[in-house]
Protein backbone atom coordinates (compact mmCIF):
# COMPACT_ATOMS: atom_id res chain seq x y z
CA UNK A 1 0.00 0.00 0.00
CA UNK A 2 2.61 2.31 0.81
CA UNK A 3 4.14 1.87 -2.53
CA UNK A 4 0.80 2.96 -4.48
CA UNK A 5 0.69 5.91 -2.08
CA UNK A 6 4.24 6.83 -3.23
CA UNK A 7 3.28 6.76 -6.69
CA UNK A 8 -0.34 8.54 -5.83
CA UNK A 9 1.69 11.40 -4.09
CA UNK A 10 4.51 12.18 -6.45
CA UNK A 11 2.54 11.52 -9.67
CA UNK A 12 0.78 14.79 -8.90
CA UNK A 13 3.97 16.43 -7.69
CA UNK A 14 3.32 16.05 -4.28
CA UNK A 15 5.73 15.63 -1.09
CA UNK A 16 4.55 12.95 0.86
CA UNK A 17 5.00 13.25 4.93
CA UNK A 18 4.83 10.16 7.04
CA UNK A 19 4.42 10.04 10.92
CA UNK A 20 3.92 7.86 13.98
CA UNK A 21 1.15 7.55 16.04
CA UNK A 22 1.35 9.65 18.90
CA UNK A 23 0.02 8.96 22.39
CA UNK A 24 -2.73 11.95 22.52
CA UNK A 25 -5.97 11.42 23.46
CA UNK A 26 -7.89 8.41 24.94
CA UNK A 27 -8.88 6.04 22.04
CA UNK A 28 -10.09 2.74 23.34
CA UNK A 29 -7.38 0.96 21.76
CA UNK A 30 -4.06 -0.76 22.04
CA UNK A 31 -1.96 2.00 20.66
CA UNK A 32 0.81 -0.64 20.10
CA UNK A 33 -1.48 -2.14 17.91
CA UNK A 34 -1.56 0.89 16.11
CA UNK A 35 2.57 1.65 15.97
CA UNK A 36 4.72 0.91 13.30
CA UNK A 37 8.17 2.66 13.30
CA UNK A 38 9.25 4.99 10.58
CA UNK A 39 12.36 3.23 10.52
CA UNK A 40 10.84 -0.09 9.17
CA UNK A 41 8.55 1.35 7.09
CA UNK A 42 11.50 3.14 5.72
CA UNK A 43 13.14 -0.01 5.13
CA UNK A 44 10.35 -1.26 3.24
CA UNK A 45 9.72 1.74 0.91
CA UNK A 46 13.65 1.22 0.61
CA UNK A 47 12.96 -2.29 -1.01
CA UNK A 48 11.27 -0.65 -3.98
CA UNK A 49 12.77 2.50 -4.05
CA UNK A 50 15.97 4.54 -4.30
CA UNK A 51 16.03 6.86 -1.29
CA UNK A 52 18.67 9.92 -0.47
CA UNK A 53 18.50 12.30 2.15
CA UNK A 54 18.39 15.13 2.40
CA UNK A 55 19.25 18.37 4.66
CA UNK A 56 16.75 20.80 3.29
CA UNK A 57 14.23 20.94 6.10
CA UNK A 58 10.75 23.32 6.05
CA UNK A 59 11.00 24.86 9.14
CA UNK A 60 8.92 21.64 11.15
CA UNK A 61 10.38 18.34 12.18
CA UNK A 62 10.03 16.29 8.81
CA UNK A 63 13.20 15.16 7.57
CA UNK A 64 13.46 14.64 3.86
CA UNK A 65 14.43 11.96 1.63
CA UNK A 66 14.40 11.97 -2.35
CA UNK A 67 12.91 9.14 -4.52
CA UNK A 68 15.15 9.09 -7.12
CA UNK A 69 12.70 6.92 -9.36
CA UNK A 70 10.14 9.86 -8.91
CA UNK A 71 12.00 12.47 -8.21
CA UNK A 72 9.29 13.28 -5.29
CA UNK A 73 10.20 14.08 -1.56
CA UNK A 74 9.09 12.03 1.49
CA UNK A 75 9.29 13.51 5.15
CA UNK A 76 9.02 11.25 8.09
CA UNK A 77 8.36 12.60 11.15
CA UNK A 78 9.30 10.23 13.97
CA UNK A 79 8.46 11.32 17.46
CA UNK A 80 8.70 8.17 19.26
CA UNK A 81 11.70 6.36 17.36
CA UNK A 82 14.02 9.47 16.94
CA UNK A 83 12.98 12.40 19.17
CA UNK A 84 13.19 15.51 16.83
CA UNK A 85 12.48 18.06 19.74
CA UNK A 86 15.81 20.06 19.80
CA UNK A 87 14.89 21.41 16.42
CA UNK A 88 11.20 22.30 16.48
CA UNK A 89 10.15 25.58 16.33
CA UNK A 90 6.48 25.26 16.42
CA UNK A 91 3.86 26.17 18.46
CA UNK A 92 0.24 25.72 17.90
CA UNK A 93 -3.38 27.80 18.30
CA UNK A 94 -6.41 25.72 19.09
CA UNK A 95 -9.78 26.83 17.37
CA UNK A 96 -10.73 28.14 21.02
CA UNK A 97 -7.50 30.26 21.36
CA UNK A 98 -5.01 27.80 23.29
CA UNK A 99 -1.39 28.54 22.68
CA UNK A 100 0.60 25.64 22.77
CA UNK A 101 3.95 25.64 22.56
CA UNK A 102 4.48 21.42 22.14
CA UNK A 103 1.96 18.73 21.31
CA UNK A 104 3.12 16.61 23.88
CA UNK A 105 2.30 19.10 27.30
CA UNK A 106 -0.52 21.02 28.39
CA UNK A 107 0.55 23.81 29.48
CA UNK A 108 -0.77 26.39 27.31
CA UNK A 109 -2.22 30.20 27.44
CA UNK A 110 -5.37 31.14 26.81
CA UNK A 111 -4.48 33.96 23.86
CA UNK A 112 -8.71 33.98 23.61
CA UNK A 113 -8.63 35.91 26.99
CA UNK A 114 -5.77 37.65 27.02
CA UNK A 115 -7.47 39.51 23.80
CA UNK A 116 -10.49 40.12 25.22
CA UNK A 117 -9.10 41.79 28.31
CA UNK A 118 -8.23 44.95 28.60
CA UNK A 119 -4.40 44.52 28.06
CA UNK A 120 -2.58 46.37 25.97
CA UNK A 121 -0.96 45.09 22.74
CA UNK A 122 2.70 45.26 24.12
CA UNK A 123 1.47 43.25 27.03
CA UNK A 124 -0.18 40.18 25.05
CA UNK A 125 3.50 40.05 22.42
CA UNK A 126 5.11 40.17 26.04
CA UNK A 127 2.96 37.15 27.28
CA UNK A 128 3.25 35.37 23.89
CA UNK A 129 7.14 35.52 24.14
CA UNK A 130 7.11 34.68 27.41
CA UNK A 131 5.55 31.26 26.43
CA UNK A 132 7.55 30.57 23.69
CA UNK A 133 10.37 31.19 25.65
CA UNK A 134 9.12 28.93 28.35
CA UNK A 135 8.45 25.68 25.72
CA UNK A 136 9.77 22.54 27.08
CA UNK A 137 12.74 20.80 25.67
CA UNK A 138 11.12 17.56 24.65
CA UNK A 139 7.77 15.83 25.54
CA UNK A 140 7.70 12.67 26.98
CA UNK A 141 6.39 10.04 24.40
CA UNK A 142 8.12 6.97 24.81
CA UNK A 143 8.05 3.20 23.85
CA UNK A 144 9.10 1.88 26.93
CA UNK A 145 9.26 -1.88 25.88
CA UNK A 146 6.52 -0.51 22.71
CA UNK A 147 4.17 0.38 25.77
CA UNK A 148 2.82 3.64 24.44
CA UNK A 149 0.92 5.22 27.18
CA UNK A 150 -1.23 7.89 26.87
CA UNK A 151 0.25 10.90 28.01
CA UNK A 152 -2.63 13.55 27.28
CA UNK A 153 -6.22 13.51 27.27
CA UNK A 154 -6.44 16.38 24.91
CA UNK A 155 -6.47 14.34 21.20
CA UNK A 156 -4.75 16.13 18.38
CA UNK A 157 -7.59 16.66 16.20
CA UNK A 158 -8.17 19.04 18.78
CA UNK A 159 -4.98 20.94 18.40
CA UNK A 160 -4.41 20.74 14.90
CA UNK A 161 -1.00 18.75 13.76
Amino acid sequence: MIHELIEFAHGRGMALSLIETMPLGQTGCDRTEQFLGLDALRREISRRWTLSDLTDRSGGPARYARVEQTGGLIGFITPLTAHFCGDCNRVRVTADGTLYTCLGHENGIDLRKLLRSSMSEAHVHEAIGHAVEQKPKGHEFSLQGRVLPVKLVRHMSATGG
